[in-house]
């Protein structure tokens, strides 16, 4: 009988901790599972979660206690187009727009600004 007492036990501790964990998912490694032109927004939203702010085309990822934001943008297919990475405790941005590109104005003129 002992040996059966501590199987719930066990079941009810792991249930707490998971509980008790709420796991940002919002992670680099879990940034890189997303695939330009490739991830959709169901992908996304199960890879790094749902968004903190939704644009039409556009969603925004924030953590202001760890400075950081996540932009994926989406095709009208729900496809995702571009996504950055910006850590500003790391000074780190991560852009799959490469220089040059015009498509954004904002990414451009930040660029510009940096150099």
């Amino acid at each position: 009988m002992r040996t059966k007492g501590w199987i719930p036990g066990l079941a009810l501790g792991l249930v707490g901790i998971l509980a008790v964990c709420g796991c940002d998912k919002l992670t680099r490694n879990h940034y890189e599972m997303i695939v330009q032109n490739v991830s959709t927004t169901d992908d996304v939203a199960r890879t790094i979660g749902p968004p903190s702010h939704e644009l039409p085309g556009q969603w925004h990822y924030t953590r202001e206690d760890k400075h950081l934001t996540v932009i994926i943008d989406f095709s009208d297919g729900d496809v995702v187009v571009r996504k950055q990475w910006v850590d500003g405790l790391a000074a780190e941005w991560d852009d799959t727009q490469k220089p040059g590109d015009t498509d954004s104005y904002e990414s451009t003129k930040i660029r510009e600004i940096n150099q």
